[in-house]
């Protein structure tokens, strides 16, 4: 390794938390077991001699020049040399080797699996609080393929390195004992070394490009299936069945193809290492018996080193193209990081909010999202009073939902300034706007769990009975009792045995039990039947009775909010007319118009 992919690695291997000292470890844990294997195989030469001599220690030590050391050794630790006692200390080296082997082999799993979990806990909290426009980008599928499967390869791709350079140090061990037994025998180790390194090496190159290429593949298949899973319901009713199943087939058939193209590559790789080590080995065994005269036992123990060495440079070879073909993971792994870092939400609010509200102002507001040329809000200006339940209805796409996002800093005006209490909503702190303002959305959220989870949501410190008093005041208390074990009764993910009026008088109670001074309300009538509106209609008098809050409302149904208390009319971004329900309508407004039809729709 090029001592700049040397430290490449160790950028990348650092930043997805991998540490120092883990690795220092890893490769010493590893070193010392290389060094126990060496020993042990270095054993087979003192008793190949020992054998062939017959026991005789003085033809020994005259004979070779390793053997008036071991003598001296035994000597000094009183021990008798015997064959069987120098079998003994072979096999307990080889045996040491494999207890260092497998503490390595826990502490890199420990650490593999720590960094695993470490670095989805980090991208799933940086997701959390990154900001809007990061959202508006990066498809759901896309970040959960790669917090699921990504994650898992990039590490691999990350640790790799550290067992490639064990086996290229445990690699040069061996060439350095072939040195001291036979100088033609190291020259014949790097040659054959050379050969089958050159041979693989656009394999290498084309797993990178394949591993990058499975990368998009599973990131298309989960946007696919992300997308797909959450509405199975219209696949049906559309009669789209057989589209999707082809369309799936297509995205699996391409994942396959990467796959198998990746595994032809590994195949190929790990087939030819072992003839070309063996076959130029056994050349040399040739040449040394017939031209070099090299003794048996030098043989021998050239064959026992090749026999070790084999796997080795295989190994080499395979974890270099494993690492290749990893690269993608890594890579997107880096980008998606680097993108979450840097698009964090900013935070440049000091004061406290007061959680009495007096009054909310928009002020020459506009906004233009990045991805757009064209400002989707427009100089909006209006203010909502205290106590007050204010409609913002507009065609589809005028900004209503755009709008909404200011309250909470979800989204920050391109200009103008949004006021809570006469001051600039910006030098509020996000956490003290947030928590002034409750939200339901059009469709209720509901995560697996109880309803006593689902109403705590948000506000887990909250006594029992608050969570009763919230499940009252939203109008769910009744069929709440009537459920199997009450408040206790869990709910599946997104509640799917309730009714829509249920799930969102549910969904309301969560956002009741905050006791926030501004509740919000994105078409809470969208999904709902006629009674089930009708309660809903009954339930929003009842919290304005009982409470103080600022209740706005986004809807399309101009029929559940005629009676508000003012009706903000936005079109085409900008804010067309405002008033009540009859000073509306006798002006030239959107609103008139949509009135009527309406009205003519439903009669």
């Amino acid at each position: 390794m090029r001592i700049s992919i040397l430290s490449k690695w160790l950028e990348r291997s650092l930043s997805v938390g991998l540490k120092h000292r883990s690795i220092i470890i890893l490769i010493a844990l590893s070193l010392s077991a290389t060094i126990a294997e060496v020993f042990s195989i270095s054993m087979f030469l003192p008793i190949f001699q020992f054998i062939q001599l017959d026991g005789d220690l003085n033809a020994l030590s005259s004979d070779t020049a390793i053997w008036p050391y071991i003598i001296r050794i035994f000597d000094y630790i009183g021990i008798t040399i015997s064959l069987s006692i120098l079998l003994i200390i072979a096999f307990s080296l080889f045996l040491i080797r494999q207890v260092i082997t497998y503490f390595r082999m826990v502490y890199q799993a420990s650490i593999y699996y720590y960094i695993v979990q470490k670095l989805r806990n980090r991208m799933f909290n940086g997701y959390l609080k990154v900001d809007s426009s990061y959202y508006d980008n990066m498809p759901v599928g896309n970040f959960v393929n790669i917090i699921t499967t990504e994650v898992i390869s990039g590490v691999t791709g990350v640790i790799g390195p550290t067992a490639l350079i064990v086996h290229i140090l445990t690699l040069l061990t061996y060439i350095s004992l072939l040195a001291l037994l036979s100088w033609e025998m190291t020259i014949a180790s790097i040659m054959v070394l050379l050969i089958a390194i050159t041979i693989p090496s656009s394999w290498l190159k084309q797993s990178t490009i394949a591993g990058r290429n499975i990368v998009n593949a599973n990131t298309l298949l989960s946007e696919f299936l992300v997308g797909r899973l959450r509405s199975p319901g219209l696949v049906r009713l559309s009669g789209s069945e057989k589209i999707e199943a082809y369309e799936f087939k297509k995205l699996t058939k391409i994942q396959r193809e990467n796959i198998m193209f990746s595994s032809i590559l590994g195949a190929k790789t790990n087939v030819s290492m072992e003839p070309i080590v063996i076959g130029f080995s056994l050349v040399f065994i040739y040449l040394s018996v017939t031209v070099l005269k090299v003794d048996m036992d030098i043989i021998g123990l050239y064959l026992l080193i090749i026999l070790r060495l084999t796997p080795i440079i295989k190994s080499i070879i395979v974890k270099l193209q494993s690492i290749q073909k990893l690269v993608g993971s890594v890579e997107i792994i880096e980008k998606r990081l680097h993108d979450i870092e840097s698009s964090v939400e900013v935070d440049s609010g000091t004061e406290e909010i007061d959680k009495t509200i007096s009054d909310i102002s928009f002020i020459n507001v506009s906004y233009r999202y990045p991805s757009n040329k064209k400002s989707t809000i427009k100089n909006m200006s209006f203010d909502i009073k205290a106590h007050k339940m204010v409609a913002i209805v507009g065609p589809s796409g005028s900004g209503k939902s755009t709008l909404i996002d200011f309250l909470p800093r979800i989204r920050t005006p391109s200009s103008g300034v949004v006021q809570i209490n006469g001051k600039n909503i910006e030098r509020y702190s996000i956490k003290s706007v947030r928590s002034v303002v409750s939200y339901v959305p059009q469709t209720p959220q509901i995560f697996n769990g109880t309803v006593r989870d689902h109403v705590l949501y948000g506000k887990f410190n909250a006594t029992g009975g608050d969570v009763e008093n919230a499940l009252e005041l939203s109008g769910a208390s009744e069929f709440v009792n009537n459920l199997p074990n009450g408040i206790d009764t869990v709910l599946g993910e997104e509640a799917i045995k309730l009714s829509g009026g249920q799930r969102q008088r549910l969904d309301l109670a969560r956002a009741l039990i905050s006791q926030s001074p501004i509740l919000v309300l994105d078409e809470p009538t969208s999904n709902l039947d006629v009674e089930s509106e009708r309660l809903f209609s009954l339930t929003l008098k009842r919290i304005m009775n009982d409470t103080n809050m600022i209740v706005i409302i986004v809807s399309h149904n101009l029929k559940n909010i005629s009676n508000v208390d003012k009706i903000i009319v936005i079109n085409n971004g900008r804010v067309e007319d405002l008033g009540t329900h009859e000073y509306l309508m006798n002006g030239d407004s959107w609103y008139p118009g949509a009135w009527n039809l309406q009205k003519h729709n439903q009669g």
